[in-house]
């Protein structure tokens, strides 16, 4: 018998003949640890078997921890005559070989033969980000995505909660954030008005959701840039106090904190303290990166943090700023993570994850403090032509053979507005991501990859998660220059002429402007 499993075990056997049945009747054995992978193990057979065990019969299904078994969050998972075993080395360890054991007996259809699967991580970090600033995923939607990491055996969840287009998060310190900052005009699908936050008890809810998942969650709130919903909703954190709404225009925005005012210090700080109030496992990724310094060039209140910091260049204002909520963060116990950037420069503590999406750290750079989040391998929000299946496979992040801190596939959501383009978006590709992040390289081949896609597909199929077809997801020659063609032209676009254009109002405003008195 052939089993197809994603992500592929690092060591699997299996024998011929059937050995074990699943029905009703059979007997669940688990310690207190393996509480959380028992639930999911019932609720896999209640959404795809339509049964609940009765416990009787000579069948004896096993879940329990064992720190001798393999390694953190490895397990081992046996079929032998009548009975199957899963042990972890932790609880985490029996959650994931959970997962495997609901796609043999889906593949078997509750019939196994004799089974040996020996299996770990490759890499401890693996990672999944959900944009929901630029459109807003309600909590269930957000929980789909929480179960299908689950079931790739992913472990981090990294929230993208603000941004330009949307604040998702509600503070009682700055209600405006929400009641303005949460909602535009308009979108770039039917011009439409969107909006949505979560209230503080459905980020808990979320929260206990991932970790009921082993998974951990990571907020992000974006600054210096990224900010416009917080500027609309409280101007005078902006060089000018802006009138601002909330973007409604894809690309990067001019306007920014002003790292000038100390008033914006103190608000930053405020929105940092109450969010990660709400998020326990110690983690906080605060952006930085796409920070255009127009607005700080011509600002009074920049100008006058320069002559009292000793700055030459209003460059040196970004590491100055990202210091300071570095440093704030840090003393709260938090680790911190941020976007790679040239910006970022040798002046940030050492400290902070660095996350790389455009330029890939080179040999030199120390990746124990690296997240790999390729752009060309890992954007899930492009088109199949712009990130095929192939590349999300194939793309190593180890570096001479050194592993960075880990690996993250990014779901950005300028051109994603619903949960079933998102479905569209992610599967396959999760699938092929899930292989890096979890398989030992020795163990990959895309060609057994793509032969896997059937037993994948009926998978994603039974759990109801929305997914591309296999043409879709390995589109031909022309289809990938017609997404090519697409692509550069609305960047090329948006990253060149409406910057030249915005660099020129900036400083066209700012000539007119009367000079202001600084705040202190």
């Amino acid at each position: 018998m052939a089993f197809f499993l994603i992500p592929q075990p690092a060591s699997m056997t299996v024998g011929d003949a059937p050995v074990f049945r699943l029905t009703r009747l059979c007997n669940l054995h688990t310690d207190e640890e393996s509480a959380l992978a028992k639930a999911a193990l019932l609720r896999f057979f209640e959404k795809t078997l339509e049964f609940e065990l009765l416990g009787t019969g000579r069948e004896h299904l096993t879940l329990r921890v064992d720190p001798a078994v393999s390694k953190p969050e490895g397990y081992l998972l046996t079929a032998e005559e009548n009975r199957v075993t899963v042990t972890g080395h932790d609880a985490a360890g029996v959650f994931y070989g959970v997962q495997t054991l609901g796609q043999l007996l889906l593949q078997g259809e509750g019939v196994l033969p004799e089974i040996r699967i020996e299996d770990a991580p490759q890499y401890a970090y693996r990672g999944f980000l959900l944009d929901v600033s630029r459109y807003f995923f309600a909590p269930d939607a957000v929980k789909q995505l929480l179960d299908a990491m689950a079931l790739h055996k992913l472990n981090r969840f990294h929230w993208h909660l603000t941004d330009d287009h949307g604040w998702r998060i509600e503070l009682d310190g700055y209600p405006l954030l929400t009641q303005i900052g949460a909602y535009r005009a308009y979108t770039n699908f039917g011009k439409t008005p969107h909006g949505g936050f979560y209230t503080k008890d459905e980020i808990r809810d979320i929260v206990q959701y991932a970790h009921e998942r082993f998974i951990q969650v990571i907020p992000e709130v974006d600054s210096p840039g990224h900010v416009v919903s917080a500027i609309a909703a409280y101007p005078f954190l902006s060089c000018f106090d802006r009138d601002l709404p909330v973007a409604t225009n894809s690309g990067v925005q001019h306007d920014i904190l002003c790292v000038g005012k100390e008033s914006t210090f103190d608000f930053i700080f405020g929105v940092l303290d109450e969010v990660a109030d709400l998020f326990p496992d110690g983690m906080f990724h605060i952006g930085g990166d796409e920070v255009p310094t127009a607005r700080w060039a011509h600002c009074p209140h920049c100008r006058k943090r320069m002559e009292d910091e000793g700055f030459a260049d209003v460059k040196e204002l970004y590491p100055y700023y990202i210091g300071r909520v570095t440093a704030h963060l840090k003393e709260k116990g938090v680790r911190v993570f941020a976007w790679h950037n040239a910006q970022l420069g040798e002046a940030i503590d050492p400290a902070v994850i660095r996350e790389h999406w455009d330029v890939l750290p080179d040999e030199n750079t120390d990746l124990s403090h690296v997240v790999d989040a390729d752009f060309h391998s890992y954007y899930f929000d492009l088109p199949y032509g712009m990130v095929p299946l192939r590349a999300c496979y194939t793309h190593d992040p180890a570096k001479n053979g050194v592993q960075p801190f880990g690996v993250e596939c990014c779901l950005w959501t300028e051109y994603v507005p619903t949960m079933h383009k998102a479905g569209y978006c992610v599967f396959p590709r999760l699938g092929a991501f899930a292989e890096t992040a979890w398989t030992p390289p020795a163990q990959k081949d895309y060609d057994a990859f793509l032969q896997k896609l059937p037993a994948y597909f009926s998978l994603l199929d039974t759990l109801s998660f929305p997914r591309a077809t296999k043409r879709q997801a390995l589109p031909g020659l022309l289809r990938n220059w017609g997404y090519q063609a697409w692509f550069w032209r609305r960047n090329l676009h948006a990253l060149g002429f409406k910057k030249a254009l915005d660099d020129r109002k900036v400083a066209r405003e700012a000539h007119n402007r009367q000079p202001s008195s600084v705040d202190s």
